[in-house]
């Protein structure tokens, strides 16, 4: 067990709303963009209380040999900003989810010119939910081979009101015309989905080929603290021509059985399913971060209290320990996580799978706090820049807390 580190910011600065979602820019890792989030209170004339909520999209950029921030570009949107991620493959592209229900795609260009900056420019905003009052609270892009279709692209949205949408094409994903509702999900109680997760896991090899085929998952976590999984047939042929999602082969609820309070975060973990069920890591308001075997009950393999509710979870790196040159002969898997505590801070966390006499031992390991934060953390990111920039050994970490506007850049050396 290693001591924790408590580092200190190299750089504050304040911004002038306050940051909802944070994520690099995978094309240029000096940037990384920034939501935000403002609600203002109104008196109208006959003294009644408006409220109005609105936001921005921020680009800036970090220089990783002074830990310096500056601000490139800002664009005003009117509405909040909820959640904000880059598309896997097409990896200048990004999109929102609103306050407003509606998602929109951003480009993030570059003139090629390594003095210039890039800016940011706006493809499409398309309604996701007929109703505007209802925010679409957090959006995930489809990995590579989830649809059926090995041409199409899209993302799932949830929604305030229960529900979890999917939306894809065919087509280009930056023309906005091609984009459709291709299914839509309802959760077992009319309640906030905090979270959607979409993974493909690998399955049993195929007959003829000897590669694993890749199944279908869709994980939500909503308000109550329930995990809802739903598994995909990647097998079924697709009976209606206006069908583009896998029929769905399974459908189960864990009923709150683990989660004392909502699920805040879900991240499925590169691991072969175990008992045909698969491994993730959960966040949840009740401040634990769980190591997750998703079978119809549901089971806790491991748990660790991280002070505050666990927002957000990213994947920094996974390490395997082989036995020998085999590499299905895994003896141990290292899981590093960035984890976004509301207000606790930040925790950089280190997630072990030992294989000891053939069954998988898991254990968590807080290896940083980061506590300068003086509200609610919703938003980090790691700067994935090049390694020789600065010592290898080195994360370089940008995070935010929401009231006092705070972005904070802070380094942990493992």
């Amino acid at each position: 067990m290693t001591s924790i580190q408590h580092p200190q910011s190299a750089t504050t600065v304040f911004l002038d709303q306050p940051p909802s979602c944070l994520e690099f820019c995978p094309e240029v890792p000096d940037h990384f963009i920034v939501g935000t989030y403002l609600l203002s209170e109104n008196k109208t004339g006959d003294g009644e209380i408006k409220q109005s909520k609105t936001g921005s999209l921020q680009l800036w950029k970090l220089d990783p040999f002074s830990k310096t921030l500056s601000q490139i570009q800002r664009i005003a949107v009117p509405y909040a900003v909820f959640d904000l991620h880059f598309h896997p493959r097409h990896k200048n592209l990004f999109a929102i989810a609103s306050s407003v229900g509606s998602v929109s795609l951003f480009q993030v260009s570059t003139t090629g010119d390594a003095s210039a900056s890039p800016s940011i420019t706006q493809l499409w905003t398309k309604q996701v939910h007929e109703d505007p009052s209802i925010p679409a609270l957090f959006l995930a892009w489809a990995p590579q081979n989830w649809f059926p279709s090995p041409e199409a692209d899209g993302f799932a949205v949830t929604f305030s009101d229960s529900w979890t949408a999917v939306f894809g094409t065919e087509g280009d994903i930056r023309q906005e015309e091609s984009l459709e509702e291709w299914g839509t999900y309802e959760a077992k109680q009319m309640i906030e989905v905090w979270f959607v997760a979409l993974s493909t896991s690998k399955g049993t090899p195929d007959a003829e080929t000897q590669n694993p085929s890749a199944i279908p998952f869709m994980f939500t976590g909503n308000d109550f603290g329930s995990l809802h999984t739903r598994r995909f047939d990647n097998t079924a042929a697709l009976e209606d021509p206006d069908e583009h999602v896998s029929p769905m082969l399974l459908e189960h609820d864990d009923r709150a059985r683990h989660h004392t309070a909502g699920v805040t975060a879900i991240l499925p973990l590169d691991v072969p399913l175990v008992d045909d069920a698969p491994v993730l890591l959960t966040g949840c308001y009740d401040e634990s971060l769980r190591v997750y075997h998703a079978t119809r009950r549901g089971e806790v393999l491991a748990e660790e209290g991280l002070d505050g509710g666990v927002w957000r979870l990213q994947l920094l790196n996974t390490t395997r320990i082989l036995v020998s040159d085999d590499p299905s002969n895994v003896s141990e898997i290292h899981f590093l996580v960035l984890a976004s505590c509301m207000h606790a801070g930040t925790r950089l966390v280190r997630i072990t799978c030992k294989h000891e006499d053939g069954a998988p031992n898991w254990g968590i390991e807080v290896l940083a706090k980061f506590t300068e934060h003086e509200s609610m953390n919703y938003a980090s990111g790691v700067w994935e820049g090049a390694q020789e920039t600065t010592e290898s050994s080195e994360i370089l970490c940008v995070s935010s807390s929401f009231y006092d506007r705070r972005l904070c850049v802070w380094t942990v050396d493992l």
